[in-house]
């Protein structure tokens, strides 16, 4: 049997990065979209960490107010947000205007065995983009809709855990082959559990995708 966390998939259909243009009364703000991590209503006011790319600086980000969470503790949780920060200055810390928060698919990275994941790639991933903030993986893709739960996680490969570079898979596994139409998805996983080994030197990704010809991608630690 596989062990694996079952999801229901979230939609989302914003792009991360900073926009900003020349409108016909003059220069407008400049409108963000990333995946941050929330650290909670502090004084009323919510607050995230964010990373642009890599191992670039973290910055916090402090929202004018404090976003609902229901009965949730949603502390830590990957969200979407989009904003303008203060002065127009992306990726430093301070004041923020929140338009949006919401949470992206997530899971902790597991170390396993991919006996357990036959039909990993059975179900293929039409991935936009795939990069690297710190410890996190972030995906944009796009996935046949299904209202059914499905796997979508990553795995290490339990037999590379000691080389220079593991190998992790980017699991998709539908309850069921469905053709349907595709709706796009963001999605960060926490693979800390193998990129803070000393041994480890970056990561391979294995992704079944069916957008373009690559289908393996390599992140490097940088000194």
């Amino acid at each position: 049997m596989l062990r694996q966390i079952i999801l229901t998939l979230t939609s989302l259909i914003l792009l991360t990065s900073c926009l900003s243009d020349n409108g016909h009364d003059g220069p407008v703000d400049m409108i963000c979209w990333d995946i941050a991590t929330f650290n909670g209503n502090i004084n009323d006011k919510a607050q995230f960490t964010i990373r642009q790319v890599n191992d670039l600086p973290e910055a916090t980000l402090i929202a004018q107010t404090a976003i609902k969470t229901g009965d949730k503790d949603m502390t830590g949780k990957r969200m979407l947000i989009s904003y303008i920060p203060e002065d127009n200055k992306p990726y430093t810390s301070g004041p923020i205007t929140l338009y949006s928060a919401a949470a992206v698919n997530q899971s902790p990275t597991k170390i396993e065995s991919m006996n357990d994941y036959t039909d990993w790639n059975r179900d293929p991933v039409y991935l936009y983009s795939a990069w690297r903030t710190g410890t996190y993986l972030n995906f944009h893709v796009a996935l046949t809709y299904d209202k059914e739960p499905r796997v979508f996680r990553i795995v290490v490969d339990e037999t590379t855990v000691g080389n220079d570079y593991p190998d992790l898979y980017l699991v998709h596994i539908m309850n069921q082959v469905t053709d349907y139409h595709d709706r796009r998805y963001y999605a960060s996983f926490d693979i800390s559990e193998i990129w803070n080994r000393d041994n480890v030197c970056g990561v391979r990704l294995h992704v079944a995708n069916s957008n373009l010809d690559k289908d393996i991608f390599t992140f490097n630690k940088i000194n």
